[in-house]
């Protein structure tokens, strides 16, 4: 099997510090490991792995990737596959809604997350502050209702992402509860984010 080094990056989390990581052409075993469930999959040069479990290799402890093969549909099945060029223009249409919509909470999220510090800035570096959190919040919070439906009508979405939309829902909440205790504790009467820890809630 090939090692992970200087000039051959894990073609899943493209390590290179050292040899932990190991291929072939049947498997991949990653010690970086992964957020993927199992059967999920990814497409590496135009292939489809498929991450099997979190137990592989020597130490037991890297992410295993096999080649994806489709199952056969059971008899009565019926493969989810659009049926009109109609269809077909909907669903692409609607996955291109979804991915800008994703694209604009990530950036409303980075807009609040590179806010400076409540503490080392002038009153309308603040306003702008606690209006970046604001509206991050209002973005997530109209996005998360949909996402389990997005996940599961786009899975390429879900791949490229799902993890970081999580993490920045539960990281939107705890800075507008922190902006919300500042403006309390200084008792500032700048119009505040209300903090929806639920945003973080069931993800």
């Amino acid at each position: 099997m090939k090692a992970s080094g200087r000039n051959h990056p894990c073609p899943v989390c493209s390590r290179v510090k050292d040899a932990d990581c190991r291929w072939n052409d049947t498997t991949i075993l990653c010690h970086t490991g992964t957020d993927l469930r199992s059967g999920d999959t990814l497409t590496i040069n135009g292939t489809q792995w498929a991450f099997i479990h979190h137990n592989g290799g020597f130490s037991g402890s890297a992410a295993v990737f096999k080649p994806h093969r489709e199952k056969e549909p059971s008899r009565g099945q019926r493969l989810q596959t659009p049926n009109t060029a109609q269809e077909l223009l909907s669903r692409q249409t609607k996955r291109f809604q979804w991915a800008s919509a994703l694209q604009e909470f990530h950036d409303a999220f980075q807009a609040a997350w590179d806010a400076p510090d409540f503490y080392n800035c002038t009153l309308h570096q603040l306003t702008a502050a606690l209006t970046a959190i604001n509206n991050a919040q209002e973005c997530g919070a109209a996005l998360k209702p949909h996402l389990r439906s997005i996940w599961r009508d786009h899975q390429d979405l879900e791949q490229l992402h799902r993890f970081r939309v999580e993490s920045q829902l539960k990281t939107i909440a705890f800075m507008a509860q922190d902006a919300l205790e500042f403006q309390q504790k200084n008792d500032l009467g700048i119009p505040c984010p209300v903090a929806v820890h639920e945003l973080a809630e069931g993800l």
